[in-house]
């Protein structure tokens, strides 16, 4: 009996086991790769109040207006009605508690200033701990290690972290047409270049004869050495990978999803390795890699949410869809309206390089112009 899309995805949630080798990693050699650890902050930054301006910093007295400046070495505390020169950035001594811009001087003079009538006492000073505090979760478990993050772990003088170890992805190519040359084999390429986009490494990329013994074997061979196997092809009625599916040679996860055009498609586990059985057809095979595949990548890079993000634009053009399962139906956004590919039957070949994601319908025939819908890039952010 077919299953749903969601029970499909809850079955790679709750069946398949992440990963859990780690790798230490220089920082640049970590971007977009996982945390496999909590980092934490080892002290607060910055580590001493800092002027946020160029000025002065001054001991604030409600009543006065002029300062006379201090030259170094400066007492402790900076006495009230008193200030030193600062650049931005620079530590504030004791009792200095303003800054004063330097442009908001009104005038210097004879080691002095005249300071501006509304000046906020603690104006223009980053406090002790106000950008990292001691203590402060600066990267959790399984998130990923952006730029962003980066700027934290560098300023508290951390050079490597803990990451995931990339998924290791083998494919196998099943089809007589394949193995002869007579057709080349654009799926298996496709699939390692996505498996790579999304921060996997390929492994071996093997063509096999529509034969159970020998597709069997490949199989034994390839688990031993990934951490996933993608098949493509042989899944129709009376073919090989599709027998040894109903054999339960392998052990069954899921067999038969209600979606569109990515059907056949299946699960299962053989020595503990999932091997994701995808169609032949070149749409077919990439949009079911984008609807089972991707989640399956992610949920063993231990990302919490195994469907990628997604934005919410305007349909263009009405177009037709499968009331009956979940429908991929490819097309281009940029970012408010999505127009459809112009064919998205399984069996086409390059109109995926004309697109740039995909949306997703359940339940209903059409979608009309005008009709909000959500879109998933390929890669988001998309790439320029």
């Amino acid at each position: 009996m077919p299953i749903s899309y969601q029970e499909a995805l809850q079955i790679i949630q709750t069946q398949i086991q992440p990963l859990h080798v780690n790798q230490t990693l220089p920082l640049l050699k970590a971007i977009n790769r996982i945390s496999s650890s909590d980092v934490y902050a080892k002290f607060a930054l910055p580590k001493h109040p800092m002027s946020l301006k160029e000025g002065y910093g001054i001991a604030f007295e409600p009543s006065t207006l002029t300062y006379t400046l201090l030259n170094p070495p400066y007492p402790t505390p900076i006495p009230l009605g008193y200030g030193v020169r600062l650049s931005t950035g620079e530590s504030i001594p004791e009792g200095a508690d303003t800054i004063i811009a330097e442009e908001d001087v009104l005038f210097e003079h004879n080691e002095c200033i005249k300071i501006p009538l509304h000046v906020s006492q603690s104006q223009h000073i980053k406090k002790e701990g106000e950008d990292i505090a001691k203590g402060e979760l600066l990267l959790k478990k399984y998130e990923r290690i952006s730029a962003q993050k980066i700027t934290a772990l560098a300023a508290q003088g951390i050079t490597k972290v803990q990451a995931v170890q990339k998924p290791m992805v083998s494919i196998l190519s099943i089809g007589s047409q394949l193995a002869s040359g007579e057709i080349h084999n654009s799926n298996a390429m496709s699939l390692a270049a996505r498996v790579v986009e999304l921060g996997g490494n390929v492994g071996e990329i093997v063509i096999c004869e529509e034969d159970d013994a020998q597709i069997l074997k490949t199989l034994q061979t390839l688990v031993t050495k990934a951490d996933c196997v993608i098949t493509t092809g042989a899944l129709s009625r009376h073919d090989a990978m599709r027998r040894l599916l109903e054999t339960q040679t392998l052990i069954p996860l899921f067999h038969q999803v209600r979606i569109t055009p990515a059907k056949p498609s299946a699960l299962t586990l053989f020595e503990n390795t999932p091997i994701l059985h995808l169609p032949g057809l070149p749409l077919g095979c990439m949009l079911g890699f984008e609807m089972l595949g991707v989640p399956l990548l992610r949920h063993l890079q231990h990302r919490p949410c195994i469907i990628p993000n997604f934005i919410t634009c305007i349909n263009q053009k009405r177009l037709t869809c499968k009331d009956n399962s979940m429908s991929a139906i490819p097309g281009y956004s940029d970012g408010r309206h999505f127009v459809c590919a112009p064919y998205y039957e399984a069996g086409r070949l390059n109109i995926l390089s004309q697109c740039n994601g995909y949306t997703l319908s359940e339940g209903k025939e059409s979608i009309e112009e005008g009709e909000e819908i959500s879109f998933f890039y390929f890669t988001h952010p998309p790439v320029s």
